[in-house]
């Protein structure tokens, strides 16, 4: 082997390493379409809760909607059930708002960073 192969190794392994330093240089950039494959698979994996979100919005959302035509139809018959419609908003509104905003936006809002 010469001096210049010794000193710069054999054009394998000067092979490999350019390999090695282009491998590193594309797994530091992390490109739109890297993106948007890492957002599916993470999508992809979200699915099970879904349906778990599915269940709590009708858990809370089913009465919630409920109570409210009793109120309308109990102020169509004469009944002020006003009070009552103020007490069902008062105890069901947030945690209805909490779950339907759960499950329309989980998984599709962006992170802060």
């Amino acid at each position: 082997m010469s001096f210049f192969g010794r000193l710069f190794g054999s054009q394998s392994a000067i092979e490999k390493g350019i390999e090695s330093i282009i491998n590193t240089g594309d797994a530091l950039i992390f490109t739109n379409e890297e993106k948007a494959t890492h957002k599916l698979a993470l999508l992809k994996a979200y699915e099970p809760f879904k349906l778990v979100q599915r269940y709590i919005v009708l858990w809370f959302t089913v009465p919630y909607v409920l109570l409210h035509c009793l109120v309308i139809m109990g102020s169509l018959h004469g009944y002020d059930w006003q009070h009552v419609g103020v007490m069902i908003n008062d105890a069901f509104g947030y945690p209805v708002l909490a779950a339907v905003g759960l499950y329309l936006t989980g998984g599709v809002l962006p992170k802060k960073r």
